[in-house]
């Protein structure tokens, strides 16, 4: 790592976005304090039953190259056992056009199958090998190894980048939903997403997913000791509050879909808030006065999908300003 402090930059939350903007910037030199109003086990990106796809996440060309950025990442990672990071396949039942397919030119390895041959007829279906992240895992490293390289994180909540300044050189914006506070930014609307988890039934490995255009999350994804069970995808709603009705409509649709979890112990439920827009804002900005931020948020459902291409772009930006 570069040990020559090139400046200070302030990261405002320290979910996915927060923390990989974060350690790619400490790599490069900077000075980095996060911000949060939460605690990191409350943060949005902790509820996330989490592998490599994007949804909702746009547009296709900008997305295209963060996704390969990061699952060239996710490669890296998956050689470490401990990483939280491992690939497995992943069967993909479309009942309506799945806009991004496109991903499929990324991968490594995929192929066209019958979902009738799976009891589940549809238009079109594959069968893909992703990268999988197991969130409470990968999370948890990945802010110990932000902490090891010397950031600080202070619980507070700030309610405009100028109050950051003159403190800091530079603050980047990655408050996900609630930028649409801290940013003004009437463009960012949440989709919420409860899941349920439940203890994983031996041999079960591979995940499961039917895509449909509606509110419903259908997925099946074996983690290291679990299952996540999904889910919701409800445009506009701001409740953080698990809703017994979701669970159990979750709970008989994945036992539909994948038999061996219908008994499965259920083990909890986690909600939170993707952050919905038409774009993903990834961009140099300056504040009222006059001073530079970074915005990085707006990534809907792809979060884990495009972080790193992002977190890459985020240092490009902040070297534009402070190099």
């Amino acid at each position: 790592m570069n040990k020559s402090v090139q400046g200070k930059i302030a990261i405002v939350g320290q979910g996915l976005m927060g923390l990989t903007s974060a350690l790619r910037l400490l790599e490069a030199g900077f000075a980095v304090t996060l911000f949060s109003r939460e605690p990191f086990e409350q943060t949005n990106s902790m509820s996330a039953g989490a592998y490599w796809w994007p949804h909702r996440t746009y547009p296709m060309d900008r997305v295209a190259s963060w996704a390969k950025t990061t699952y060239d990442e996710y490669v890296k990672q998956s050689t470490d056992a401990d990483s939280g990071v491992f690939f497995e396949q992943h069967l993909r039942f479309c009942l309506d056009p799945d806009d991004s397919a496109y991903v499929l030119d990324i991968v490594d390895q995929w192929e066209r199958v019958n979902g009738a041959d799976y009891g589940v007829p549809c238009a079109e279906a594959f069968r893909v090998s992703v990268p999988v992240i197991d969130v409470p895992i990968f999370m948890t490293q990945l802010k110990q190894g932000v902490a090891a390289a010397n950031a600080a994180f202070i619980t507070q909540t700030i309610e405009s980048p100028d109050s950051l300044f003159p403190e800091f050189d530079l603050v980047v914006n990655c408050t996900g939903v609630g930028a649409r506070d801290f940013a003004h930014d009437k463009d960012v609307f949440p989709i919420r997403g409860q899941v349920v988890r439940v203890a994983r039934p031996e041999g079960l490995r591979r995940s499961t997913r039917i895509y449909q255009k509606d509110d419903r999350f259908t997925l099946v994804l074996p983690r290291t000791h679990d299952v996540i069970l999904g889910g919701t995808a409800q445009e506009g709603d701001w409740d953080r509050h698990e809703r017994t009705t979701d669970t159990a409509a979750i709970l008989r649709r994945c036992g539909e879909l994948v038999p061996e979890i219908k008994d499965a112990n259920v083990l909890g439920t986690a909600v939170g808030l993707r952050p919905g827009r038409h774009a993903v804002r990834l961009e140099l900005d300056t504040t009222t006065s006059g001073q530079p931020v970074v915005h990085n948020y707006g990534h809907g459902g792809g979060g884990y999908t495009v972080a790193w291409g992002c977190a890459a772009e985020v240092v490009t930006l902040v070297r534009s300003v402070l190099a």
